[in-house]
């Protein structure tokens, strides 16, 4: 029964168009098969039948904090970032400067938020129109003001980069050479110069394999500052493993989930001793 109020409706209205589509979801997982693709892509899942919750807003008692969604995955992401991802790890505190590069629709920027609070900041890149539209409506529901939203992606340069667009939002990318389109790009280095930046206490990145080049945008960041790095990885781990090593970095957690280390998470600190 937890699981089944795990969230609600921003009002009673929507919490009943939730709630039975919650019942109707249980009722179809105990009857049938599951779909070649899992629950969350089938037609039946619960965000979208019997009664659409695209564009309503939910509670998310994980990120303790309100949010609008537009697509399955989106809705999962942000009940459930801590079954797949090791959050626990990111721990900014009072003060600090967090920059979230790839924030999709802002779990990372939420709960880094309310980490900072109000003497802290967060800057986040987000160069995909829909995903920040999301973005700002969730920073927005939540009255969060500590947050900077930068309509770029993170690169090893700055101006126009190859962009792909992928049928799941979550998995746009940088990818030169393979686009569809293109979007404009800043070196993480650039970013903290603009933005007249003092300290920077945390790096998060989640940009579908575009993590080398991004931290090639941020060498000066990286050793003025030594932020800690949260990355997600994604068949980059050797080259970033590399670069990291020749930064004076050291990884101090990974978890995989795609064997043999193909896709996961790293945390890395910098080992002072070697700058």
């Amino acid at each position: 029964m937890k699981s089944f109020f795990e969230t609600r409706g921003q009002n009673a209205a929507v919490s009943s168009r939730l709630y039975l589509n919650r019942l109707v979801y249980g009722f179809i997982r105990s009857t049938f098969k599951t779909p070649e693709k899992g629950w969350i892509q089938s037609r039946w899942y619960w965000f979208h039948f019997p009664l659409s919750l695209r564009g309503y807003i939910l509670w998310s008692s994980p990120l303790q904090a309100w949010f609008s969604a537009e697509d399955e995955t989106a809705v999962e992401y942000m009940l459930h970032l801590q079954s797949y991802e090791p959050v626990q790890w990111v721990q900014p505190r009072e003060g600090e400067v967090f920059i979230d590069v790839g924030g999709y629709i802002g779990s990372y920027s939420m709960l880094a938020s309310r980490a900072v609070g109000p003497a802290g900041r967060v800057v986040i890149l987000e160069p995909e129109p829909n995903n920040r539209r999301q973005l700002e409506r969730n920073l927005l529901l939540n009255g969060i003001a500590n947050c900077k939203i930068v309509p770029q992606a993170a690169w090893s340069g700055n101006g126009s980069v190859g962009w792909h667009q992928d049928n799941e939002p979550v998995w746009h990318r940088v990818a030169e050479g393979q686009n569809n389109r293109v979007v404009d790009a800043v070196r993480i280095d650039e970013l903290v110069s603009r933005f007249s930046l003092s300290r920077v206490d945390w790096i998060k990145m989640d940009i579908e394999g575009a993590e080398v080049d991004a931290l090639k945008g941020a060498e000066i960041t990286l050793r003025r500052f030594h932020p800690q790095l949260f990355i997600e990885v994604h068949e980059t781990l050797k080259p970033i493993t590399e670069f990291l090593s020749q930064a004076g970095y050291s990884i101090v957690n990974a978890s995989f989930d795609v064997p043999p280390e193909r896709h996961g998470w790293i945390l890395a600190r910098a080992s002072y001793g070697s700058f």
